[in-house]
């Protein structure tokens, strides 16, 4: 068993990492400015683009931090992933879904990232099981695989090489949603 955070649209290396294993994501856990928990990165004509969702200053815990609407993060995040994969194959297929989430306008971050991480599992087809944790536990026994924190995901070595629709050379350990775009239902198949 595996014990992680819970990201904003996850890295590839992210998925990598819990592949293997039925795990635990930690819901109780201290809020950590400048995270994976509310950025992520895409590939766009422009290189890589950094996605950030605003947030509200006060909360301790993942569970109390509210996403900061008055800031137009959800146009421009929409228009981002429109602009960096309308010409990907899998597109028209799945970017409804994620656009449909971002409508709801989810009060608090953890909220929005377990509904956009179930969303991509089941596009994915993921067969691993996966339980949010009920308190927060600085240690976990020697049966479980506590990566919370510990992983530099942007510098973890990831899949293998799929093509990408900006650029001749590969950009690796982007969001998911780049391999999902890109590769569909074969997606889990490259991590």
């Amino acid at each position: 068993m595996v014990i992680t955070e819970l990201h904003y649209l996850p890295l590839v290396s992210y998925f990598s990492r819990i592949k293997e294993d039925d795990f635990l994501i930690e819901a109780y856990e201290h809020y950590q400015k400048q995270s994976l928990r509310n950025r992520t990165y895409i590939l766009t004509a422009n290189g890589e683009l950094v996605l950030t969702i605003p947030v509200q200053h006060g909360a301790t815990t993942i569970r109390e931090v509210k996403i900061d609407y008055s800031q137009d993060w959800v146009n421009n995040h929409l228009r981002a992933l429109q602009s960096a994969y309308k010409h990907s194959p899998y597109y028209d297929y799945y970017f409804p879904y994620f656009e449909d989430i971002y409508q709801r306008k989810l009060s608090f971050l953890f909220d929005l990232n377990l509904e956009l991480f179930q969303l991509i599992l089941r596009m994915m087809k993921w067969q691993n099981r996966f339980e949010l944790t009920e308190q927060y536990f600085q240690n976990y026994g020697s049966e479980t695989q506590d990566i919370r924190s510990k992983h530099q995901y942007r510098e973890i070595e990831t899949n293998k090489p799929y093509q990408q629709v900006f650029g001749t050379e590969f950009v690796p350990n982007l969001s998911t949603v780049d391999l999902l775009f890109n590769k569909g239902p074969d997606a889990y198949l490259f991590l």
